[in-house]
C-alpha cells in the first residue's frame, strides 16, 4: 500500500490534537501520545502498557500502544492491541487504517484489502480513489475473486484511465481469466500510458513471451507483434524493446529483418558507447550471415568488428574459430581464439570441443583429449557433435574400443 505508512502518520498527529478519550484529566495519556508523536516509539511504548494494565479495554490506549509495536514491527503484539481497539469502536475509521496498515506490513494482500475496502464504504469520498480502489482490487485478484477485483479495477480507471497499478492490475488479471481479446486491448492501453516506465513496458511484454507456447502464438502471434511495434514506435531508446523485436524477427525467421534489427541495436549501442551490446548485435549479425545466408567473407568481417568492441566476446571467439575450423583455414588463429574463450569459461562443453577439435585438426590429438574428457563432465555427452569429435581423437590415439562406443553415442543423438 503505497503511502499508506506516511498518511497513516499524519493521522496519528492529527488525532494527538484531538483526544480520543473522555478523560481529558489524563496526564500519563497525554505524555504518552506526546513521545509518540515525537517518533519515540520505544519511550512511549512502556507508558502505554502502563495505562494498558490500568484499563484493558480502553479503545484509545490499545490502539496508541499497537501503533508503538507495529512501528517497532513486533506486529503479533500490534495486532492484538489494534483488533482490541478496533472491537470496542468498529466505526473508527483510524483503526480501521491501522489494521490495514499492520496486515501490509505482514505482507498479508488479501486481509489488508479487506481494511482497505472497509475504509472506502465507511468514507467513500475520503477513501475512494484509484489507489485504494487498485489495494482492494489487487486483494480480491489475490483472493481468486476476479469479477468483483474486475469491478474495482474498473472503479479505479473510471476516476484515473492512465492510473498504471490499476492498468497493471486488470490487465494481469484479465490474463489469467484467459479473457484474450480484453487483455490484449488492457495491455495495448498500458503501452500507451506515458507515465508507465519504458523498461516496465518491455519487461512486460519480454515476459509475457516467455511464459507463452507454441499454439498461443499462433493464434495471437500478429497482436503481440503489433505491441511490440508500438512500444519501439513509442520508445526507440530503449534497447530491451529492440532486443524482444529481434527476438520477434527469429521466430518468423525473416532473416532479412533479424539483419536490419541487429544494425538498429548496434547503432544505438554506438550511440550510448556500450560496446558490449555493440558486440552482442553484431555477433549476432554475423551468425545470421554465416548460417543463413552463407556468406563467410560478411561473416568473418562482422566477427572482427565484434572483436574489435569486446575482444572477450565468447560467442564471437567461438564461432569464428569453429567456423574457420570447418573450412580447414587459418587454424592457428582459430585455435588462438579458441584457447580464450576456454580461458574464460573453462566449463562451457561447447567451447571445449570447437579447442579440442582444432588441435585435432592441427594433428595433435594428445593434446585434445583431456579437453573432450572434461567437456563429457559438462553436458558433453548430450551433443551429438561433442561426442563424434571425441571419438576421432580417440581413434587418432589408437584407442579404438573407446572410440567405437563413442561413435555410437553419436549415433544414437542424431536418431
Amino acid at each position: 500500500m503505497s503511502g499508506m505508512r506516511k498518511l497513516f502518520l499524519y493521522a496519528v498527529l492529527c488525532l494527538a490534537c484531538c483526544s480520543l478519550r473522555a478523560q481529558t484529566d489524563d496526564d500519563l495519556f497525554l505524555t504518552a501520545v506526546a513521545v509518540y508523536s515525537e517518533g519515540h516509539f520505544a519511550q512511549a511504548k512502556p507508558l502505554f502498557e502502563q495505562l494498558h494494565r490500568q484499563d484493558p479495554a480502553d479503545d484509545a490506549v490499545n490502539y496508541y500502544l499497537g501503533l508503538c509495536e507495529l512501528s517497532l514491527h513486533e506486529l503479533d503484539a500490534a495486532e492484538e492491541h489494534l483488533s482490541g481497539a478496533f472491537r470496542a469502536d468498529s466505526t473508527n475509521t483510524w483503526y480501521v487504517y491501522a489494521l490495514a496498515t499492520l496486515h501490509d506490513a505482514r505482507h498479508d494482500q488479501v486481509r489488508a484489502g479487506e481494511y482497505v475496502e472497509r475504509l472506502v464504504k465507511m468514507a467513500p469520498s475520503l477513501y475512494s480513489n484509484p489507489n485504494t480502489l487498485s489495494v482492494v482490487a489487487d486483494a480480491k485478484a489475490a483472493a481468486r475473486q476476479d469479477s468483483v477485483a474486475l469491478a474495482y479495477y474498473n472503479q479505479a480507471l473510471l476516476l484515473d484511465p492512465e492510473y498504471a497499478p490499476a492498468q497493471f492490475g486488470k490487465t494481469e488479471l484479465l490474463r489469467r481469466m484467459a479473457n484474450f481479446p480484453a487483455f490484449f486491448s488492457a495491455l495495448e492501453e498500458l503501452v500507451r500510458n506515458e507515465s508507465v516506465r519504458p523498461g516496465v513496458k518491455s519487461n512486460y511484454l519480454t515476459v509475457l513471451m516467455d511464459n507463452i507456447d507454441s499454439p498461443f502464438y499462433w493464434i495471437w502471434g500478429d497482436t503481440i507483434n503489433r505491441l511490440v511495434d508500438l512500444d519501439r514506435e513509442l520508445h526507440p531508446e530503449d534497447y530491451d524493446i529492440q532486443l524482444l523485436k529481434l527476438r520477434m524477427c527469429y521466430i518468423k525467421q525473416d532473416w532479412e529483418a533479424v539483419l536490419a534489427q541487429c544494425g538498429v541495436m548496434a547503432d544505438m549501442a554506438r550511440e550510448q558507447g556500450d560496446n558490449g551490446r555493440l558486440a552482442e548485435a553484431l555477433s549476432i549479425a554475423g551468425d545470421v550471415y554465416y548460417q543463413q545466408f552463407g556468406d563467410r567473407k560478411k561473416a568473418y568481417e562482422t566477427y572482427e568488428q565484434a572483436l574489435q568492441a569486446d575482444p572477450d566476446r565468447t560467442s564471437v571467439l567461438n564461432n569464428y574459430a569453429y567456423y574457420l575450423s570447418l573450412e580447414g583455414r587459418q587454424l592457428r588463429k582459430a585455435l588462438k581464439m579458441s584457447r580464450r574463450t576456454i580461458e574464460l569459461e573453462p566449463d562451457n562443453a561447447t567451447y571445449l570441443d570447437t579447442y579440442g577439435w582444432l588441435l585435432y585438426l592441427l594433428r595433435r590429438p594428445k593434446e585434445a583429449k583431456p579437453y573432450f574428457k572434461h567437456a563429457m563432465l559438462y553436458g558433453g555427452k548430450d551433443s551429438a557433435v561433442v561426442l563424434e569429435h571425441y571419438s576421432k581423437v580417440l581413434e587418432a590415439l589408437g584407442e579404438q574400443d573407446l572410440a567405437t562406443y563413442y561413435k555410437n553415442l553419436s549415433e544414437q543423438k542424431k536418431k
